[in-house]
């Protein structure tokens, strides 16, 4: 079976002499980045590290990221890439569920190495090699699991999807078929790596196609991903929408003039379609937008031309899938009739890491997974997302779930109770809301509450608005009403 480090490894040896990376204006060579992929897998080795471990690492977009997964892959483990400033409240629970040989750090980031010293943290150079080290040997997990993207899911609660090998593979293969993707082109990397939206398609698929990339390590501020897009000649764009707001907002006090841009493709929220002609404003090009889910690996369709694309519809299936939509009872509903989107095909996961309940809930015996996600079809079988059945909030494209912010809000000391629920931003399309009941006699100000989740939470999941109720809409069985807070001007 064909591994991701096979065909990664054949494609940089081809560009051996050629531009393949290019990083704070500088070109590294196929060869380069291989060079660093082996010495990474000889420190690797040395450090302890076999077949079925698993290592995490707290990086930027950098070079040393797709090295590292080279490395780990080509010793048959697994790479687990975390958000560097996720929080340590909410990184330990994550860490402790998939037990890692160690964690990587870019050099001299004492944030990401803060409160998992529990666990043994390495430094790496962004754009070189991990140091000498030694890991802690964990229970193995089968090797062909290639990456674990992790999520707190709708309970709270930490949740790794485990991808594998073949699952990436199909996935990329579907989308380059679909959508067009050639080897001439030079790709954005700059959605970020520990998404399955940013790793598959800004370290997986310029690896795969055999393209140049472009690598950004964060996305702040807009104005360096303009920059690094003209430097390096990027004529594709991965993006989600509240990025175009961004970089449309740049745009228009720093002159640029972008000739070659060819596509750019949107996911991870919803497109608001005014941003398609922002994006040709900006880059003479119009956005193809399309949706994907984790546990696909991840994407699943696409508008996929700029002749055929209709505006407002996430695009047709990849042709990879089998996929109906199904109403309450399972039943197919015929087109523009609202369903829950279900899917099966090779790029579907094959369950949650260590989460056979959670798994059956979403993953059907059968293989259908149910998306959760409320869309309808027309008869040339584009699809529009209408609404999600759970009460995700989805911030430029990246999940919050409700109840991890109310985990943190009930720590504090004044809080007796909270509730979070998404509310509409006219950039990132949701923000987060909280509503908080004070303990009695406790004071304490919006302000207060919104200072003490920064640093517990990554910075898109703190409540940029907090609302004090006296109590909480209840359903009878005590459920809290979210609908009822959604609809609280």
């Amino acid at each position: 079976m064909e591994r991701l480090e096979q065909i990664i490894t054949a494609s940089l040896k081809k560009r051996a002499a050629e531009n393949a990376v290019w990083w704070e204006g500088t070109w590294l060579t196929g060869a380069d980045i291989l060079n660093m992929a082996e010495k990474d897998r000889a420190t690797l080795e040395a450090a302890g590290f076999k077949e079925g471990q698993r290592l995490m690492t707290l990086l930027p977009n950098c070079p040393a990221l797709l090295a590292l997964a080279i490395a780990t892959w080509s010793l048959k483990g697994t790479l687990i890439p975390m958000n560097m400033r996720a929080g340590v409240d909410n990184l330990l629970p994550t860490i402790d569920l998939v037990q890692p040989f160690a964690i990587v750090v870019g050099r001299d980031d004492t944030k990401a190495a803060a409160g998992v010293l529990r666990y043994p943290v390495v430094e790496t150079d962004v754009a070189g090699t991990v140091d000498a080290f030694r890991g802690v040997e964990r229970k193995t997990t089968t090797s062909d699991w290639a990456i674990f993207f992790t999520t707190s899911g709708t309970t709270g609660m930490p949740k790794a999807v485990p991808l594998t090998h073949a699952n990436f593979i199909a996935n990329v293969a579907a989308v380059r078929a679909h959508i067009g993707l050639y080897d001439t082109d030079t790709m954005l990397w700059v959605l970020p790596n520990f998404h399955s939206f940013g790793f598959t398609l800004g370290v997986l698929i310029p690896q795969l196609v055999g393209a140049k990339v472009t690598v950004v390590g964060g996305f702040m501020p807009p104005l360096k991903v303009l920059q690094a897009i003209q430097a390096s000649g990027t004529n594709v764009l991965f993006l989600v929408p509240a990025m175009v707001e961004f970089l449309k907002r740049s745009a228009a006090h720093n002159p640029f003039t972008f000739k070659n841009i060819r596509l750019i493709a949107t996911g991870g929220d919803r497109l608001n379609t005014a941003l398609d002609q922002a994006a040709i404003d900006v880059f003479g090009c119009g956005i193809l937008e399309g949706y994907g889910t984790t546990e696909c690996s991840p994407v699943v369709s696409v508008n996929p031309s700029y002749e055929s694309r209709k505006i407002g519809t996430i695009g047709t299936i990849l042709p990879t899938y089998e996929w109906k939509v199904c109403d309450s009872k399972g039943n197919k509903v015929p087109p523009e009739t609202p369903g829950v989107l279900m899917l099966r095909g090779p790029s579907v996961f094959h369950g949650y890491y260590e989460a056979p309940e959670v798994t059956a809930e979403r993953l059907h015996a059968d293989g259908w997974y149910d998306t959760g996600d409320v869309v309808k079809y027309d008869a040339d079988g584009y699809i529009t997302v209408l609404d999600r059945l759970t009460d995700i909030i989805i911030v430029g494209g990246f999940n919050v779930y409700p109840q991890e912010v109310e985990r943190i809000l009930n720590a504090h000391p004044a809080v007796a109770q909270a509730a979070v629920v998404s509310m509409h931003h006219i950039v990132n399309g949701e923000i987060p809301r909280a509503f908080i009941v004070l303990k009695e006699g406790a004071s304490v100000t919006d302000r207060d509450i919104i200072e003490y989740c920064k640093g517990k939470l990554a910075n898109y999941k703190v409540p940029r608005k907090v609302d004090f109720v006296t109590e909480l809409p209840m359903s009878a069985n005590g459920k809290i009403l979210r609908r009822k807070l959604r609809e609280i001007e």
